[in-house]
């Protein structure tokens, strides 16, 4: 089985509100309130836990939120370097028709050396796991000594050097910064992020073949996983391409969703049994299952958003996908947005 170290650089405190209705500029009251440490790349290894794919995920956190890690879900799979301070908070309003609202806080700057750490333990993690992905997620924090964001190029090249593919999920200038840099392998955007990677707006799910085929050829990127919310997902090389799509029991939560594809896929997408007990022969990785891991991405995904946070406890009564080849002519439910000056 396939091995996946997770990486999350600005790890947050999610947390929820349940209200009956929610009125912009009124006084609203919550019927719950739940907390939990979290954060993309910590959704991803959590999805995995669940799957039985072997996975740790390495983040910093504040000490001064240390308590969380007593109550957080699944710390068996949680690596941690303590860093000063605190960590951000995310929160989030979810209303019983499944209307969620956010308000997310920038990430926490970083010290120099604490990011320098940071990098050497992923790399540690990577080794010991002889990890086939290492996926790095969610926002990218700056430097506190040079209002700068974090340097991700000795850990990606390492990390490819140990044979290990590297999947990024972010967005902003720093998912156009990654997504360009030449080391990386996968990217996981939204319709809007893709969008906003080739400058233009897209209408139909050809649209977003074109332009992710687009990024593929600039970037030479291996795969892309292309998330777009009712509209399914797709996975596309740069000489193959499929569509995906699973329905949810029920939509409770949206939050959380990409997380699980992108666990989905990364757990389920490499062919034979990977590098586990061993390091990867150079230019000799496992070769691309696309289509299974595709499946897995919708799949996981439904789970997701049937939930009311981004914890998915169990994948009973997952629902199947229907994969087939992208139909260029079928139009998105929404129109992309995107942004001229993107900002992570």
């Amino acid at each position: 089985m396939p091995a996946v170290v997770s990486l999350t650089p600005a790890p947050v405190i999610d947390r929820t509100y349940f209200v009956e209705s929610f009125d912009t500029g009124k006084v609203n009251r919550a019927t719950e309130i739940q907390e939990f440490l979290s954060g993309k790349g910590i959704n991803v290894s959590r999805t995995l836990r669940v799957a039985g794919v072997p996975t740790s995920a390495v983040l910093p956190v504040g000490r001064e939120d240390e308590h969380l890690l007593f109550r957080t879900p699944y710390p068996q799979v949680l690596r941690i370097l303590p860093v000063p301070g605190r960590m951000r908070v995310n929160t989030a309003i979810l209303e019983p028709s499944g209307e969620t609202t956010n308000v997310n806080q920038k990430a926490v700057p970083l010290q120099e050396r604490d990011w320098e750490a940071v990098v050497d333990m992923t790399l540690q993690e990577v080794r010991s796991l002889h990890a086939d992905w290492l996926v790095v997620s969610g926002s990218v924090p700056k430097l506190v000594e040079t209002d700068e964001k974090i340097d991700l190029t000795r850990l990606f090249t390492e990390a490819r050097r140990l044979g290990t593919r590297i999947a990024v999920d972010t967005s902003g200038s720093s998912l156009e910064t990654w997504a360009l840099s030449g080391l990386v392998d996968c990217i996981k955007p939204n319709a809007d992020e893709m969008a906003t990677l080739v400058k233009r707006h897209l209408a139909t799910v050809g649209d977003v073949l074109d332009a992710t085929r687009e990024v593929i050829e600039r970037a030479n990127l291996e795969v892309v996983l292309v998330s777009m919310g009712g509209d399914g997902a797709m996975v596309v090389t740069a000489d193959d391409a499929w569509w995906g799509l699973a329905k949810a029991p029920q939509v409770v939560n949206t939050t959380g969703a990409g997380d699980a594809s992108l666990a989905g896929f990364v757990g389920h997408s490499i062919q034979g049994p990977g590098q586990r007990g061993g390091q990867a022969n150079f230019g000799e990785l496992p070769q691309l299952a696309i289509k299974r891991g595709l499946a897995r991405a919708v799949e996981y995904g439904a789970m997701a958003v049937s939930v009311p946070t981004t914890i998915i406890d169990s994948l009973d009564g997952m629902p199947t996908a229907e994969i087939t080849r992208p139909d260029p002519d079928r139009p998105l439910s929404e129109p992309t947005k995107f942004f001229e000056t993107p900002s992570a």
